[in-house]
This record gives structure tokens, C-alpha cells and sequence, in this order.
């Protein structure tokens, strides 16, 4: 439980500098959301970009194809889950629910888990964290995105479909299924290979903006917390699905995958008992859903996770 506290203890102090941010009046509201949409604009799309890029080869893609695979049953689940749970929520204010559903489908399935793995399974276990969120990805951009926005029909799903996260995604897959033309045009070219590196070398220093920004924007949000969005119903709710039920029916469904036991299993695992994202704030800012419950949410489940995930590890061994 100590070596889980001391994991996350940076991403809180991060955190705690967006509270205090807002707390001094450094910036306001239409800041936080325009720095929200630089986050989706810019930052993410470029880690998007060079972590897929850098990392995957289209025989990794196909040799490991059960951790991407993974990723997305645990997101499907909560938003399966999710969308049974607003049957009782009917009360609570349409911003809420929205948010309260993107909570449930999306977990923090990259940043605490490497955290968590680097230290429990060795360098190995940090790289297939890191593939298997490509399927985190495609479902947080789209299930994730119809939660939020609550769009129905192919035009709107469409729309939602093209974000530039998703457009990062799709020029990372391209890049790897071209990179053998790639290489062979750098071997005849040093200006190209030089060109190349240094563009995706750009997007990997844009993208390490992403993580503190993130964690800026929620910090700013959570200084806005009342006592009552931390009692609520829904904020109880989301507690008890996103730390404990949806994490047992995602542990049940990835069960039907052919894992292996010593390596993705595990790895799995480890992202299916995770906290709300801290994505989510900024998403709420972005798309208009009620912000402070986000924040306190991620508050509420990252405090909690402290215990409940040792308690995870210790259960499934």
C-alpha cells in the first residue's frame, strides 16, 4: 500500500499546483477550458503520435494483438455498465449523467498503470502498458465520446469519430505500415531520416506536456469542490462501479481472451482496477459536462484506490 501511495503521491502534487492555481487567481475559467482544448488540440494527439509510432512495429501489432484487444473489453464493460447504472440517474442533471458515463467507460489505463508495473513486472510490462492502450484509445474516442456527448446516429458518430486524437491514431498506424518504405528512402537519404527524427522527436516533447497539464486543469476544477459533490449519490455510486464492479465483470470478461498468465495477464489486470481517468475533467471542460463533479470524482477514486487496489493485487495474486 506504501509503494502505491509513493507511485501516485507526484501525480497529486501536480495536481495540488492546478488547485492552487486557481485558489491565487492566476487564471480563470476561460483559460482552464481553452488550456483543456490545447490538451485535445495539441499535447495528446502528439503523444498519440510518437509513443504508437515509436514503439509499434506491424509485427508487434500482430504478435501481441490480446493487450490492445484487452484494453478495449475493459472500456466496453464500463460503458455497458455505465449505461445500465443511468437508468438510475434519471434525476440528476443531463450534464451529470453524461459525465458520470464517460467515468464509467474510461479508467486511467496508461499513466498509473506504468507507474504501478514498472515497479511490479520490470521494463517488459511498461511497453505492453503502453500497446495495449491503442485499444483504450480507439474506444475512448468513440463509445467514450457517444457517453459524453450522447450524439446518436452515423453522421454524429462520424463526427465524433474524427478528432484529433483519433486522426493521431490513424497517422501512427500509417506510419507503421509505411515504415519499411520509410527506411528504405532514409537508407538513399540522410536529410529524410534526419527530418523524420527530428518531427517525431517534436511530438515526443509536445506530448510529455500532457500529463501535468492534465493533471493542472483537474487541480484547478478541484478547487472549486464542495462538501456535497463529495457525499453525493452519483459520487458514491461512481465509487463503488468504477473501484469494485466494473473491475470484477472486467475481470471476468478478459477471462474469454487466451492471455498468458506470466505476462499479459497480469498487465491487464493492473489497468482493469484503475481509478477514473483524470482525462476526464478536461473532457468535461471541453464538451460542457458538469466539471465539478469530474473533479471530485477523480479526487474521491484516487484517494480510494490506495486501498482497493493493493487489496486487487493481493486477491488475484
Amino acid at each position: 500500500m506504501l509503494a502505491t501511495f509513493i507511485k501516485t503521491s507526484a501525480i497529486f502534487l501536480i495536481i495540488f499546483v492546478g488547485y492552487l492555481v486557481r485558489r491565487f487567481k492566476v487564471v480563470d475559467d476561460a483559460f482552464n477550458r481553452q488550456l483543456s482544448l490545447l490538451l485535445m488540440y495539441v499535447f495528446y494527439p502528439a503523444l498519440i503520435l510518437s509513443s504508437v509510432a515509436r514503439n509499434y512495429t506491424l509485427s508487434t501489432l500482430a504478435a501481441d494483438w490480446v493487450l490492445p484487444a484487452g484494453s478495449a473489453l475493459i472500456l466496453a464493460t464500463g460503458w455497458i455498465v455505465g449505461r445500465f447504472a443511468l437508468l438510475f440517474l434519471k434525476k440528476q442533471p443531463e450534464s451529470l449523467q453524461r459525465i458520470f458515463h464517460f467515468q464509467c467507460t474510461t479508467n486511467n489505463y496508461s499513466f498509473l498503470p506504468i507507474m504501478l508495473v514498472a515497479g511490479l513486472y520490470g521494463d517488459q510490462a511498461v511497453k505492453q502498458v503502453i500497446f495495449s492502450a491503442l485499444g483504450a484509445e480507439i474506444c475512448l474516442w468513440t463509445l467514450g465520446i457517444y457517453a459524453l456527448t450522447k450524439h446518436t446516429g452515423f453522421r454524429a458518430a462520424f463526427k465524433n469519430l474524427m478528432s484529433p486524437p483519433m486522426f493521431a491514431l490513424f497517422a501512427a498506424f500509417l506510419l507503421i505500415v509505411l515504415r519499411p518504405l520509410i527506411l528504405r528512402l532514409s537508407s538513399m537519404s540522410s536529410s529524410l531520416d534526419i527530418t523524420g527524427t527530428m518531427m517525431l522527436d517534436t511530438c515526443r516533447m509536445i506530448g510529455q506536456a500532457t500529463i501535468p497539464v492534465s493533471a493542472i486543469v483537474c487541480g484547478y476544477r478541484m478547487a472549486t469542490i464542495e462538501a456535497d459533490h463529495l457525499f453525493s449519490k452519483p459520487m458514491m455510486g461512481i465509487l463503488a462501479l468504477r473501484l469494485m464492479i466494473i473491475p470484477a465483470l472486467a475481470i471476468l470478461a478478459l477471462s474469454l481472451l487466451p492471455l498468458n498468465p506470466a505476462t499479459t495477464k497480469p498487465v491487464l489486470m493492473v489497468i482493469a482496477i484503475q481509478p477514473v481517468a483524470m482525462t476526464s475533467v478536461t473532457m468535461a471542460e471541453i464538451y460542457r459536462a458538469d466539471t465539478r463533479f469530474a473533479a471530485a470524482s477523480v479526487l474521491v477514486t484516487y484517494a480510494a484506490c490506495l486501498v482497493t487496489i493493493p487489496l486487487w493485487l493481493h486477491f488475484l495474486g
